[in-house]
C-alpha cells in the first residue's frame, strides 16, 4: 500500500510530476480516502490534477484491474464517450494502484444543484447523451461482469449477511418482504435482467461530474460491465427523484422538466422511438425504484435509527414499481 509520504517520489519516478514542483513546494498531496484509499495530487504540472486510487477490500485488485481496462477501452472508443471519462495515466498491477485524471474544478451533480429549485436541463441532456454513447457499446465477449444488481435481491439476504445489518436496515428489508407486490416487483426486475450493452451500473450523482457548463464526465467505473441499459437510465431517473425528495421539491404532478429532457436526449441519441422506447422506459422506471431502495438502504447502514426521508423514498419506490406507466406521466413528467 502506497503511503502519502511516498506519493511524490512514486510519481516522480513515473514521470508524472516534475522535480521542480517538489523543490518549489507547489506539489500538493491530499488524502481523499472513501471506499478506496485515495490521494489527490495537484501542482505537479500546470492545469493537471491526479487521483491515485488503491483498493482496501479483499476483491479490490480485481475491481481496479477491471476499471483500468475499461478506462483504456473507453478512451480508445474516441468521440463523446472518450470525452466523458477521466484520462487514464497508468495502472500499477503490482501495487493494485490506478492513476487517473482528477477533474480539477469539477463538482458532482449533488453539489452543483445544492440550493437550486430545479435541476439543470442542459446537464440532464448531457447525461442522457453520455449514457446513450455508452450503451452503443455492445457485448463482444470481453470478460466483464454481467450479473444483475445486488439490490434486486436485497429482500432475500444471505444468512451470513445478517450480522452486518443495522436495525434500520433490517426494518427496511422486512418492509419489502411483507409486501408481496413490492418484493415481486424486484424479483421481476431480476428475472428480466438483460445483457445487451456496456453499462456503468452506478449512475449516482456523486459519479456524475460537471466538467463544463453543459458537459458531464462519468467516474468510478469499477462496477461496470455488460448488462441492461435500463439500469443506468433508471438509476439516473431515481437520482433525479431522490434529489427532489432531499430538497423538498418532489410534489406529485410538478415534475422537474430536467427529467423529461434527460429521457428525450437519451432516446434521441440512441434512435429509440415508439414501442421500443416505451418498453425500455417502463423497465427503467422499475430500476429507478431499485435505485431509491438502494440509496435508502445505504443510509440505514450508516445510522442506528430510521428516518422519515428514507421511508418516503421507499414509498415512492413502491409506487414506481407497482404503477410504472402512471409514474412516468405523473412523477417524471414524460408524456406517453
Amino acid at each position: 500500500m502506497l503511503e502519502q509520504h511516498e506519493v511524490a517520489g512514486y510519481l516522480l519516478a513515473r514521470g508524472l510530476v516534475g522535480r521542480r514542483s517538489i523543490v518549489d513546494g507547489t506539489l500538493r498531496i491530499a488524502d481523499a480516502t472513501s471506499r478506496n484509499r485515495n490521494f489527490r495530487v495537484s501542482g505537479g504540472a500546470p492545469g493537471e490534477s491526479l487521483l491515485l486510487k488503491q483498493g482496501i477490500a479483499d476483491d479490490s485488485a480485481e475491481s481496479l484491474a477491471n476499471e483500468a481496462a475499461l478506462y483504456a477501452r473507453l478512451a480508445a472508443a474516441g468521440g463523446a464517450l472518450a470525452a466523458a471519462v477521466p484520462r487514464l495515466y497508468g495502472y500499477d498491477e503490482a501495487r493494485g494502484l490506478l492513476i487517473l485524471e482528477w477533474i480539477a474544478g469539477g463538482e458532482d451533480l449533488y453539489r452543483h444543484h445544492a440550493g437550486r429549485a430545479r435541476c439543470s436541463v442542459a446537464l440532464a441532456r448531457a447525461l442522457g447523451r453520455v449514457l446513450a454513447a455508452l450503451h452503443a457499446v455492445a457485448p463482444d465477449g470481453g470478460e466483464l461482469r454481467c450479473d444483475a444488481p445486488w439490490v434486486l435481491s436485497l429482500h432475500r439476504p444471505r444468512l451470513d449477511a445478517l450480522r452486518y445489518l443495522t436495525a434500520p436496515s433490517i426494518e427496511l428489508i422486512t418492509t419489502i418482504q411483507r409486501d408481496a407486490a413490492f418484493a415481486g416487483g424486484l424479483d421481476a426486475l431480476r428475472e428480466g435482467w438483460r445483457v445487451e450493452a456496456l453499462v456503468h451500473r452506478d449512475v449516482k450523482w456523486a459519479n456524475c461530474i460537471v466538467r463544463r457548463p453543459a458537459a458531464i464526465a462519468l467516474v468510478d467505473w469499477e462496477m461496470a460491465g455488460w448488462g441492461d441499459p435500463a439500469l443506468d437510465v433508471g438509476s439516473a431517473l431515481g437520482e433525479f427523484l431522490g434529489w427532489q425528495l432531499r430538497s423538498g421539491t418532489q410534489a406529485g404532478l410538478d415534475a422537474d422538466p430536467a427529467i423529461a429532457a434527460f429521457w428525450r436526449a437519451y432516446a434521441a441519441a440512441r434512435g429509440l422511438r415508439g414501442a421500443g422506447a416505451d418498453e425500455l422506459l417502463e423497465r427503467a422506471v422499475g430500476f429507478a425504484a431499485a435505485r431509491l431502495v438502494q440509496s435508502a438502504y445505504e443510509k440505514t447502514q450508516e445510522t442506528a435509527r430510521a428516518n422519515e426521508r428514507g421511508a418516503r423514498a421507499v414509498a415512492l419506490a413502491r409506487a414506481l414499481l407497482l404503477a410504472p406507466r402512471a409514474a412516468t406521466a405523473e412523477l417524471l413528467g414524460i408524456a406517453a
